[in-house]
């Protein structure tokens, strides 16, 4: 059995954290571990009042009884008591979709939920057209899926509600990794538009929730600069950097990738949208840049989005020598005045790290990079500012000059 955690006692009166965890929390941080708390009676992962040493109120927040993370705070919500589940969570989704409201047409693809940005810590809703994808890592959310999967299905009818609670996140709160059909009937491939291009999406086993929704600002940036350009793909997924490029214009497009399947939906993708130009190979990028590095193949515009290397802290070191590894090779592959589009999505891996490792990337090649354009996620995945790692999306646009 789990140790558990300081929490409310059996009146209600709130969790309390300590001096100096309440001036973190005053300051907007959300994020508390065990002894960030006073001392209090035990309770199991559930939603509580929790306030400052002095005894404000800091609103509500979710705790758990397993992982490190003790207590994750969810925001100020009416009252003095801690409201009903159903109350809550109808309260939280109806004004994280109200804030979506522009991105609710039939063949939408948008994210609906960002967890703590917008006040739900542990919980991730993603929409593609008829059918809700959940992710859940936090305990009590996990247990309130009968409150939030039928009011969520009748207020944007969704036909299919999916839960892909397969991410390794969910090991540290001891919740079982598995996808789920929690809602409506199993649809198992569903359609979205997104800049006049069709994306066909497999919410039952596509990447994350079926699609990278955050990238959607620099796949409109790749179709902005891609009229007349070679453009090689890398880590190119279901090729929708590819198909933006060639729906802009672009004369060629080579999508890479080590995934077979995810590839061919690429081609389905081209096929489907009628795009020509489109050329794929099944490779491991490292390998594949290593071996293009001696050849004569060069290209106008790269795209280089791999995927996170620092999933935790220890593999930080790691993960800077590989962005910077791949980043190089990459520059290496530019025609004059080409374009490279590099991307991180590791949290751990900030912006100014980010940009350091692609300066030593640059440091020696024999024409000088400028750095033209800083983006980030899409405005359906707020960042909050008081919370760094939601800013974990960096795409910089670079270019050769000579």
């Amino acid at each position: 059995m789990s140790d558990p955690i300081a929490a409310s006692s059996p009146s209600g009166a709130p969790i309390r954290l300590n001096k100096k965890a309440s001036q973190l929390a005053r300051r907007g941080h959300p994020w508390f571990y065990r002894d960030d708390l006073l001392p209090g009676e035990v309770l199991h992962a559930t939603m509580v009042r929790v306030a400052d040493v002095e005894g404000r109120d800091l609103g509500l927040g979710f705790t758990s009884t397993v992982s490190k993370l003790a207590l994750r705070l969810c925001g100020s919500f009416a009252g003095k008591d801690v409201p009903g589940r159903e109350e809550f969570f109808a309260e939280r989704l109806r004004r994280a979709v109200d804030r979506r409201a522009g991105m609710l047409g039939p063949m939408d693809g948008a994210r609906l939920v960002h967890g703590e940005s917008d006040g739900l810590p542990g919980l991730i809703v993603d929409r593609y057209g008829p059918v809700l994808v959940l992710q859940v890592t936090a305990p009590f959310v996990d247990r309130c899926l009968d409150a939030i999967v039928p009011f969520l299905a009748q207020l944007l009818n969704a036909e299919c509600v999916v839960a892909r609670n397969d991410v390794s996140a969910r090991k540290l709160e001891q919740l079982p990794q598995e996808v789920q059909l929690l809602h409506g009937r199993r649809i198992t491939e569903t359609t979205i538009i997104e800049h006049g291009i069709k994306h066909t999406i497999r919410p039952f086993t596509g990447h994350k929730t079926g699609f990278y929704l955050d990238q959607r600002p620099a796949r409109a940036l790749v179709r902005d600069l891609a009229k007349g350009r070679a453009v090689l793909d890398l880590f190119s997924y279901q090729g929708g950097f590819s198909l933006a490029a060639l729906a802009g214009g672009a004369r060629s497009a080579l999508a890479v990738d080590q995934s077979e399947d995810a590839l061919q939906l690429a081609q389905q993708g081209a096929e489907q949208n009628e795009l020509h130009g489109l050329s794929i190979q099944h490779s491991n990028v490292f390998d594949f840049l290593r071996e293009l590095r001696e050849g004569p193949a060069r290209f106008d515009l790269v795209v280089l989005d791999p995927p996170a290397f620092a999933k935790s802290r220890r593999e930080l070191d790691g993960a800077l020598r590989g962005y910077r590894d791949l980043n190089r090779l990459a520059l290496r592959l530019l025609t004059e005045h080409g374009f490279l589009l590099t991307c991180s999505c590791s949290h751990h891996v900030t912006l100014p790290m980010f940009e350091d490792l692609v300066r030593q990337a640059a440091a020696g090649l024999p024409f000088r990079i400028a750095l033209r354009q800083r983006l980030g996620a899409g405005p359906d995945h707020p960042a909050w500012l008081s919370l760094p790692e939601s800013e974990y999306l960096k795409v910089l646009l670079l270019q050769r000059l000579d």
